[in-house]
């Protein structure tokens, strides 16, 4: 009878150890989702950032031509000291 007691115990002791590494594997299982979706936003992130230095670059680029810089200095608005600005009508 002492010996079934002994057993009973083991058992408990096994079965909640069961229980303790299936909730861990499920931690870690939802921890490694989490992960891939974070990587996939820092890669989504990281390809937004390379176009936007890609295209500063060719800005800088573009930026060494004289005529270019009057077409962009025009788009805002600035003329030569001696054109006079006629403002389109809304």
């Amino acid at each position: 009878m002492r010996g079934q007691g002994v057993y009973r115990i083991l058992y408990i002791i096994f079965a909640l150890g069961t229980v303790h590494l299936i909730l861990l594997c499920g931690v870690e299982a939802q921890r490694w989702l989490a992960q891939k979706q974070e990587l996939q936003l820092v890669a989504g992130q990281t390809q937004a950032l390379e176009a936007e230095i890609s295209g500063i670059r060719g800005e800088l680029q573009r930026a060494a031509d004289p005529a270019y810089l009057e077409r962009k200095a025009r788009s805002l608005g600035y003329v030569y000291p001696n054109e006079e600005l006629h403002a389109e009508p809304r």
